[in-house]
């Protein structure tokens, strides 16, 4: 055995060397970012090299190429269901969701290279499991191009933003437009990462620092986890940042104005992929270069950014996974669950921040004032920093829902997401809780793909609902996915699938009535007092119908037993309190 295990070092030793690693980004002068081809090339080489990578297959993408994971394991298991059954801690790096921001696909190579060729990579992770995408967004990253990236300093050709669909892949972590996003939602649920990292380059405001970041918003993870992130993941990636001459400070969400005054935290719903992390009770973090910085510093700072948080993560490894099982723990006592959140500006951080001087000039192209950044002009002062979440809506948690098989589109979705649910054989009667629709707002222009809906209210009422045996999925919120399902089954959450269109077909009428038939029943409805009252009631909360004859009739309509109203604004899914 030991023979065996010697000469299996020795051979890969001799693979090692006759493998040559440089990556595009080194070999251009750090000038150029990886291709595609090049890219999947080179984590070939590399797992050929090392014993501690695996270079695998997880589903498809739009473009029909493969989503590729690569996993970095001292151990040398390399399964999704070893991974995941592991006492390890495993990070999940998303790279390349939008490829024209290409900084993580180098840093990764650079980062994955060192790790695995340092002697004593066994000794110094033995409790940590990298899974790298090389690549999420291929199509993006096949559409080659010089110049749709309008601000930014660098690499000489990169990927486009929209993927082969042309979607925005970090919108569709619920809708799961693209096979991109069905692919990864189902390798995220196998692998269960206990932290997430996605790499990006920024927009926006002008300012010294390379590195800005995001994480899942504390206010939204539950108590040992939202102190795990802020005073482990945060203070600690600040502090390492710091030590290297890195300083980076949070995202500075601002479009059209300077941080001078100060500024808020993203609001990151479900759709994002921080917000979809937080769902699952993992820790998301996402790196934020600035766009006017070289691309060789850009890269750098990301791969320091990675070596600090594999650092962290090692050293903290315990915390870590007991502050997950802690809030897998709390979600099954968890009965009210927030909906929707905004930024609470009567609470802010004091947040030390190095700006660029800002002024506005007269612009030479369109002659109007304009703002402007000196970068010879820095000032360094305390600004407030909104950096909280409050909740504006929660719902009470049912015991089950019930979702009819018919919505397939639906059922794929729950079922990618880990939902476990039991399809009901046999003829039930049961009394729910059933929503009706009451208001909503759509965009007026397509939002990927979608006009999606917003401000969306309910009313509810009980009714005794008969189903018949193989209609509907009895889905039990006692499970890991609890969290999640609520987000998107409840209608009014903000990225619902009620408001991202699963559920339009019941926003339109089927049936209706010719006038010239119709009205004389409606005479005759209009000789019991309760229905002349409804009319008059109607007519004066809305006067510019009282010559609409045609309107008055719906409203008469409406009230007869002619009218659809068990499924007409009726959302299909059901809750068993």
């Amino acid at each position: 055995m030991v023979i065996l295990f010697t000469t299996a070092l020795w051979s890969c030793e001799n693979v090692r060397m006759q493998k040559d690693l440089t990556t595009v980004f080194e070999a251009s002068d750090s000038l150029e970012t990886a291709t595609y081809d090049q890219g999947i090339a080179w984590w070939k080489d590399l797992e050929t090299s090392s014993p501690y990578v695996s270079l695998q297959s997880f589903g498809e993408t739009d473009i029909g190429k493969p989503l590729h994971l690569v996993v970095i394991n001292a151990e040398r298991n390399f399964s999704a269901e070893k991974l995941r059954d592991s006492s390890k801690t495993v990070i999940l790096i998303n790279n390349g969701i939008h490829p024209g921001e290409p900084d993580g696909i180098d840093a990764s190579m650079l980062f994955a290279r060192e790790l695995v060729m340092d002697d004593e990579f066994e000794e110094r992770y033995p409790d940590v499991i990298i899974a790298i995408i090389p690549f999420y967004n291929v199509g993006g990253a096949l559409n080659r191009n010089c110049c749709s990236r309008a601000n930014q300093n660098g690499p000489m050709s990169y990927g486009f933003r929209g993927n082969a669909k042309n979607l925005d892949l970090n919108r569709d972590f619920i809708k799961c437009d693209s096979k991109n996003a069905r692919s990864f939602v189902k390798l995220f649920n196998d692998l269960d990462p206990d932290v997430y990292l996605e790499t990006h380059v920024s927009n926006g405001a002008d300012y010294p620092y390379t590195m800005t970041y995001l994480m899942s918003q504390p206010d939204k993870l539950s108590e040992p986890q939202s102190d795990v992130m802020t005073g482990v993941f945060e203070s600690g990636l600040l502090a390492k940042m710091k030590a290297e001459n890195d300083d980076m400070t949070p995202y500075v969400n601002l479009f059209g104005t300077s941080p001078d005054s100060g500024f808020a935290t993203f609001y990151d719903s479900p759709r994002y992929s921080t917000g979809f992390t937080a769902l699952h009770n993992s820790f998301g973090l996402l790196t934020e270069t600035h766009m006017l910085k070289e691309f060789s510093q850009r890269v750098m700072s990301t791969l320091r950014f990675m070596n600090s948080l594999v650092e962290i993560v090692q050293k903290h490894s315990k915390p870590i996974r007991d502050a997950r099982d802690a809030a897998f723990t709390n979600l099954k006592a968890q009965n009210t669950f927030p909906l929707d959140w905004e930024v609470d500006y009567e609470s802010h951080k004091d947040l030390t921040f190095l700006g660029y001087a800002a002024y506005y000039d007269t612009s030479d192209a369109t002659g109007q004032l304009q703002l402007y950044y000196d970068q010879d002009s820095t000032w360094e002062s305390i600004i407030p920093y909104y950096n909280r979440l409050k909740p504006t809506n929660s719902i009470r948690c049912p015991e089950y829902y019930l979702v009819p098989k018919s919505w397939n589109d639906v059922i794929v979705r729950l079922e990618l997401n880990g939902v476990a649910m039991s399809l009901m054989e046999s003829d039930t009667a049961v009394d729910c809780s059933v929503y009706r629709i009451n208001e909503f707002e759509t965009s007026k222009q397509p939002y990927e793909g979608h006009y999606y809906h917003s401000k969306t209210s309910t009313e509810s009422h009980e009714s005794t609902v008969v189903m018949r045996g193989g209609e509907y999925y009895l889905v039990s919120t006692n499970q890991k996915s609890k969290r999640f399902m609520i987000e998107v089954l409840e209608p009014a959450g903000p990225d619902s699938y009620f408001n991202w269109n699963f559920f339009d077909e019941i926003l339109q009428q089927k049936e209706w009535f010719s006038a010239y038939v119709f009205d004389k029943e409606a005479a005759q409805m209009l000789e019991k007092r309760e229905v002349k009252e409804n009319l008059k009631k109607f007519i004066s909360q809305n006067p510019a119908l009282r010559d609409n004859g045609f309107a008055q009739l719906y409203h008469l309509y409406k009230e007869s037993d002619h009218y659809e109203r068990d499924r007409h604004m009726i959302y299909p899914v059901f809750r068993i309190e």
